[in-house]
């Protein structure tokens, strides 16, 4: 396939990343034992059979565990905004997280959000509006987040004493967030390359179903536009009297924003034809991946071949199209020019539904 040049932008600036975990290939999904109440965990989808995929020769797939252990204490909190794929570490948990899904340093539970003001209507999260979220990676860095069975922050990997890559990821935000980018059903202007940070052609674009956001254990802010490292519904003002140089000092600060202000910023975003780059959804240390994770778009040959060395990585039948197995799931991957569109792409891969809907 033929490359098409990336425009030359100076609006965007992709954020680096930090080093991650040494991969080695598992042949199990990751322990998660560190989860407060897996009951909350969702359930892997298979992806929808698509022509352009090659079947799997490597035998029947185990039958699934259907038993759901009871609700625990730490669901009664969701009305908070406390996640439970954030529960506080033991140190036996905390070992296990090490080990099994890259958090060295966990954050704790995501603070609870601001209350709404008195006499002020609540803002209902729309996601009939959403396709998807995105979220840019590094193919190197593809198979650690699928050993790990999540994206995580870069505090839960740095801790305190980290070499961020910016001074402004200890703002709030940056350090203690997983970044994605909110994709309208109508935005086929967006290009299949990304946009805003983690979107050229160096990177890979996980493709995630919008559906975690209605999960009420699950932390997560909102902002329409580039916030600098700062929570959405923070100022600079805020910040004084804080610990310097302490991520995890600035955790207060996601207490400023409303679930209602967070439903109105996403909502916003994801409304309309327009294509709002710089939107920011903030993941409170984590996204988990099970469930979540629908497909993958490269804009360059070697980021596809890259992933397509991934133990249990499979080419399809036709060039461009592949599949890496998480779980038991065979993860689609394809391969496209960077300026096609994204919407169009998920549609005729069959990661979207004909209203350009991932879920």
């Amino acid at each position: 396939m033929s490359r098409i040049p990336k425009p030359v932008s100076t609006s965007f600036k992709a954020r680096p990343e930090g080093a991650r975990s040494p991969a080695t290939p598992p042949t199990t999904l990751p322990n998660l034992s560190n989860v407060a109440n897996q009951s909350k965990i969702p359930k892997p989808v298979n992806t929808p059979a698509n022509a352009h995929y090659k079947p799997r020769q490597d035998g029947p797939r185990p039958p699934r565990d259907s038993t759901q252990p009871n609700r625990t204490q730490s669901a009664l909190q969701s009305h908070q905004g406390v996640s439970t794929f954030n529960s506080p570490a033991t140190s036996s948990t905390q070992a296990a997280g090490s080990s099994n899904t890259g958090v060295r340093y966990p954050q704790g539970p995501c603070p609870p959000m601001a209350p709404l003001p008195a006499g002020r209507r609540q803002t209902a999260l729309k996601l009939d509006n959403a396709a998807c979220l995105t979220h840019g990676i590094s193919p190197e860095h593809v198979q650690g987040a699928l050993q790990q069975g999540q994206l995580h922050s870069a505090y839960s990997r740095l801790g305190k004493e980290g070499n961020y890559s910016r001074d402004a990821d200890k703002n709030g935000g940056g350090a203690l967030a997983v970044y994605t980018r909110a994709v309208g059903t109508e935005q086929t202007a967006w290009k299949a390359q990304g946009s805003g940070v983690g979107s050229n052609d160096s990177k890979v674009q996980m493709i995630l179903s919008p559906a975690v956001l209605a999960n009420p254990d699950h932390g997560w802010r909102a902002g329409s536009t580039d916030n600098m490292g700062k929570v959405p519904g923070s100022t600079a003002a805020h910040q004084a009297g804080l610990p310097k140089n302490d991520p995890l000092g600035r955790a207060p600060l996601w207490s400023r924003q409303t679930e209602s202000g967070r439903n109105s910023a996403f909502n916003d975003t994801v409304s309309g034809k327009a294509v709002q780059a710089n939107n920011e959804q903030l993941h409170w240390e984590k996204v988990p991946l099970q469930g979540n994770l629908k497909g993958m778009v490269v804009t360059s040959q070697s980021s596809f071949d890259t992933l397509m060395g991934i133990p249990g990585a499979q080419r399809g039948g036709t060039a461009g199209r592949g599949t890496v197995r998480f779980g038991d799931q065979d993860v689609p991957v394809i391969l496209t020019s960077g300026q096609s569109s994204l919407l169009s792409t998920l549609k005729s891969a069959g990661i979207a539904n004909p209203s350009g809907q991932v879920r």
